[in-house]
């Protein structure tokens, strides 16, 4: 009867600690929430802040600098100041280089890499265009090449190819097909962590919809 009782008692508490999160997720949860219903490019600001008190509490783990460099890079998208976009591109370029220090082949790493670089062309496209545009195709590459089912990879390179003339490879033609199998491929994804990069699949679904 006792011993029957006492393994009562561990069901019931093992049940009732994998329903609790750990105070790592429970932070990540909450600063991921603010950065995907962010507005205004302050609560961006907000969200790497976030981000980076947690990377400080938690320096052996590459998801609070990734999403710190994500929030900023999302934020630079907005910023009108050439200087100041190259500010927070340097910051964003500093927590990225963090977490790849940890995970040099995690491909959603490599794939960030070739969101940062298109900000950086916006400050004087003239004269950055063609090295940050080779950066990021290499940048891409190389997130394929370590995971060939990382959807993200197809549509960012999909969305640039987009912006491109088709005298440099680029237009509606040749990125419509690889916008396609982007979507094919968020479709297909999963990851068991709650954690995971989950951004690109509306913006991939909104340029073919532009493309029909």
């Amino acid at each position: 009867m006792i011993l029957s009782i006492t393994l009562i008692s561990l069901v019931v508490w093992n049940m009732q600690a994998k329903g609790q999160q750990d105070p790592y997720t429970s932070a990540m949860k909450s600063a991921i929430e603010l950065m995907e219903q962010a507005l205004e490019p302050g609560e961006l600001a907000e969200s790497a802040n976030r981000f980076e008190r947690i990377a400080t509490a938690e320096k052996s783990k590459w998801m609070p600098y990734y999403y710190a460099s994500y929030s900023l890079v999302s934020m630079s998208y907005d910023e009108g100041d050439g200087a100041q976009r190259d500010l927070i591109l340097d910051r964003a370029q500093e927590l990225l280089d963090q977490a790849l220090e940890l995970e040099p082949k995690e491909s959603e790493l490599h794939v960030l890499q070739a969101f940062l670089y298109p900000s950086r062309i916006l400050v004087d496209p003239m004269g950055r265009g063609m090295t940050y545009i080779e950066k990021m195709f290499a940048s891409l590459e190389k997130a394929k090449s370590l995971n060939p089912e990382n959807p993200r990879s197809y549509f960012l390179e999909g969305v640039n190819k987009l912006n491109l003339p088709p005298s440099f490879g680029g237009g509606a033609d040749v990125a419509k097909p690889i916008l396609e199998e982007a979507l094919v491929k968020f479709e297909a994804f999963t990851n068991e962590d709650p954690l995971w990069p989950s951004w690109g699949e509306k913006d991939t679904r909104t340029e073919l919809e532009k493309l029909q």
